[in-house]
């Protein structure tokens, strides 16, 4: 997956999240954070020569630690990103994040 496919993505996932009724948010936001995991968040890492049981163990705990933290960093920033444009539309009677979002989907397009 290249980076503008990571990026079309995260705007997917910020579309996902925005639609979302208030009741409905967390089911959103695990749709939206499962997406991204799905090829965006999948690493292999490849060792040079053996490697034993307990480092093989050790760096599994490690990218499992990295990938468990960046996940809550992640939806630490959707939420983030729901309340700002409920804000904003809120205050600005003329504002349309869903058209934002697709203006900035076609300039990824391109």
């Amino acid at each position: 997956m290249d980076q503008r496919e990571i990026m079309q993505r995260a705007l997917g996932v910020l579309t996902l999240t925005y639609d979302a009724e208030a009741g409905e948010s967390s089911d959103y936001l695990r749709t939206a954070l499962k997406s991204l995991q799905e090829g965006v968040f999948s690493y292999e890492v490849k060792v040079d020569g053996e490697l034993n049981e307990a480092g093989a163990q050790a760096l599994k705990q490690a990218m499992d630690q990295v990938l468990s933290q960046f996940g809550w960093f992640t939806a630490g920033l959707l939420y983030a990103f729901h309340g700002v444009a409920q804000a904003y539309e809120n205050d600005c009677e003329e504002a349309d994040v869903q058209d934002v979002l697709k203006q900035l989907a076609l300039r990824l397009a391109d």
